[in-house]
């Protein structure tokens, strides 16, 4: 008999004097089950009932757009999902469909912007990370598209999603698996390719350590450091002297550092004594507690930090408040990695507090300590191997990749200026390539290789 709204208003009506969870979503369902039965206008109505109480609802938008698509109404569709997207930017329904809408209509670029912002938002959500992937594709953004494709493959399978057929929506199938080929292919030339400018100037052994670190990270050889205490959680870079404790002699700052001891000391005891509220220098990962990070005899165990860096940031305010440590800094080649390195505080371990054991990152950069304030019975301890006492303004430079852990086990604060620097063993060119390269990695990974 065809659609008979006119003479029947949809059962869930009613919800209007129910909008709880449960009575939205049944209207919703009803919904969708009108327009996939052909009962276009009471379909329209229902939904168009659910945003007159919840305005912009992105489901019932979608649903709206959905049935304007059907009737070739591109204009009406838009302009629920546009309504739609300005209070729920990173739907994965209304973003698709709008992003699918604006490629379609020859507006990519657009469609590009939209995705960005829906990654912004939730960048956890695989489906927009995806459709970038194909939008940057098809603006010929080679680099952009697979940078994007590996963000919605990794953090699906993060999730438990996209492993396989089982765990793929069936409509998404063929899209992630080119996605994952794409990945697999791309990801290295990319990587090999962030250096290659040093190959062609300098030649292939210059760079032989660097291939085979990046070889190893890319799980295409088993490499891992011959000691079971030296274990690097992210970057791995081989053939270098491999002592835990080295000497930091090997820096040609290392005697201006030093030499500064007793201006730095003045500015960190002033800073500690205004500031007794310091952020901590661990933010605890999602579901964990900072018991996980640090114990001791301390009620409360706190590992404080006044950072000049932090992951490549410069603290300008925190420059300002310590000039003389500031201008020693900045006199002194650091370890510049963008958005990684360098890393540079006070570093202020509270009384009774027990850092616990942990291992770095990369031997492509060790850590140096120049100790300003330690009362007794504070050590670092590399695991096994050395614990090694900090005195007062003499310096002391180890490899973080060895497990190692730290205490103060007195009633009074320690604090030391700590830094991680190059590892001097590394040539210019090393060290250049490996910036290249882990900058180029980041752009693959959202996190930082410590979170």
């Amino acid at each position: 008999m065809g659609d008979s709204t006119a003479f029947h208003a949809p059962q869930s009506a009613v919800f209007m004097s129910n909008t709880t969870a449960q009575g939205l979503a049944q209207s919703l369902q009803e919904a969708l089950d009108l327009h996939q039965a052909g009962a276009t206008q009471r379909a329209r109505l229902l939904y168009s009932q659910i945003l007159d109480a919840q305005p912009d609802h992105p489901d019932a938008a979608a649903g709206l757009a959905r049935i304007a698509l059907d009737e070739q109404r591109r204009d009406d569709a838009e302009r629920a999902l546009r309504a739609a997207v300005a209070s729920h930017p990173a739907h994965e329904d209304v973003v698709a469909m709008l992003s699918s809408l604006l490629a379609t209509s020859g507006r990519l670029p657009e469609a590009v912007r939209l995705l960005e912002g829906a990654t912004r938002h939730a960048p956890d959500a695989p489906l927009a990370w995806l459709l970038l992937s194909t939008a940057r594709s098809r603006l010929g953004d080679a680099h952009g598209s697979l940078r994007a494709a590996h963000q919605a493959i990794t953090r699906a399978q993060q999730a438990g999603q996209w492993l396989d057929e089982s765990t793929t929506p069936r409509h998404l199938i063929a899209a992630v698996a080119d996605a994952a080929q794409r990945v697999r292919a791309g990801r290295r030339e990319l990587f090999f390719g962030a250096y290659e400018d040093l190959r062609t100037e300098h030649g292939g052994a210059a760079l032989a350590r660097i291939d085979q670190a990046l070889r190893g990270y890319l799980k295409e050889i088993d490499l891992r450091p011959p000691h079971p205490r030296q274990r690097p959680r992210f970057f791995y870079v081989p053939d270098l002297p491999d002592a835990p404790y080295q000497d930091p002699g090997l820096n040609p700052w290392a005697r201006s550092l030093q030499g500064a001891f007793a201006q730095i000391r003045d500015e960190a005891l002033r800073v500690v004594r205004e500031d007794a509220a310091l952020p901590e220098f661990i933010k605890p990962a999602a579901g964990q507690s900072m018991s996980n990070y640090l114990g001791g005899d301390s009620p409360t165990p706190s590992w404080q930090a006044f950072f000049f860096y932090r992951r490549g940031k410069r603290y300008d305010e925190n420059h300002a408040r310590c000039p003389k440590t500031s201008a020693l800094l900045e006199s002194i080649d650091l370890c510049r990695i963008r958005e990684q390195a360098p890393e540079i505080c006070f570093s202020v371990l509270r009384p009774r507090t027990v850092i616990k054991p942990h291992y770095g990152v990369t031997n492509a950069r060790l850590v140096t300590h120049l100790p300003l304030e330690v009362p007794q019975d504070c050590a670092l301890n590399v695991c096994g191997i050395e614990a090694r006492a900090w005195r007062e303004g003499e310096l002391l430079m180890f490899d973080d990749t060895y497990e190692h852990e730290a205490w103060n086990h007195s009633e009074r604060t320690r604090i030391i200026l700590l830094m991680d620097c190059w590892n001097p063993h590394l040539t210019p060119v090393e060290r250049q390539a490996c910036r290249q390269l882990i900058e180029m990695i980041s752009t693959f990974s959202p996190q930082h290789p410590e979170d």
